[in-house]
């Protein structure tokens, strides 16, 4: 039997340290791959997420704002938005109970009377403001029958004897504070609607002639998305 050559014993640890080395390169350049990857993954999340968040900011001023009029329903001072931020709408019900307003009711979410008031409307008295001091169902009374609207029985303080219909609103504010937008109901305390991102001393909200809101936001992550987003929205003209 032939033993083995001294030649190819070299040959073979020579081989072996090749595909040590070629072995760490690879494993080098996936570790590299994939820590491009996870920052490029990040960057696009965080850019998706922002955009969200620049929607949303819009998508609220537009809706809020496209419901009342400037300086009646609401207005800008010292960075903040002042509003009556209307929430739904009643119909007044062709039979009315004997205590109460009936009406037909919809909105984006239901009467709340711990926070809410009524601005209501009547042929011979135009716009009024009630508050709303309670609500009962009214599966009784003799509604319109309209997709999404449910019977409820109001109760205003001041009565509105003769109503037609009615819109109820919170007091609300928004305004951009600790890195974030943010809203809250009367006193209570200010709730954010973003995450934490955006640079105070650059977001604005600020008066745009005689019926209008300029907003601008700038995000502090400017990786994710360089510069500043600015809208004008305005009120019913």
């Amino acid at each position: 039997m032939r033993g083995p050559s001294p030649g190819n014993t070299g040959f073979a640890v020579t081989e072996a340290v090749v595909a040590g080395t070629l072995c760490l390169l690879i494993i080098q350049v996936a570790w590299w791959v994939t820590a491009v990857q996870s920052r490029a993954a990040t960057r696009i999340i965080d850019e998706a997420r922002i955009l969200d968040e620049d929607r949303l900011i819009h998508h609220l001023l537009v809706t809020e704002l496209g419901h009342g009029r400037a300086q009646l329903d609401w207005n800008v001072d010292a960075n903040e938005l002042a509003l009556r931020a209307f929430r739904g709408v009643g119909l007044a019900c062709r039979t009315q109970p004997r205590n109460g307003w009936g009406v037909a009711a919809s909105g984006y979410r239901s009467p709340d009377s711990g926070k809410d008031s009524v601005l209501v409307f009547s042929e011979h008295s135009g716009w009024q403001v009630s508050r709303l001091v309670g609500v009962a169902r009214g599966g009784s009374l003799d509604c319109q029958d309209v997709p999404g609207f449910s019977p409820a029985i109001w109760s205003l303080d001041p009565p509105r004897p003769g109503a037609l219909a009615g819109v109820y609103f919170e007091r609300g504010q928004y305004r951009f504070s600790s890195g974030a937008f943010r809203y809250r109901v009367g006193n209570s305390g200010w709730q954010p609607l973003t995450s934490m991102g955006i640079a105070d001393d650059s977001a604005t909200l600020a008066p745009a002639g005689a019926g209008g809101v300029a907003a601008r936001v700038l995000w502090t992550e400017t990786h994710a998305r360089p510069g500043s987003v600015s809208w004008t929205v305005w009120g019913v003209r």
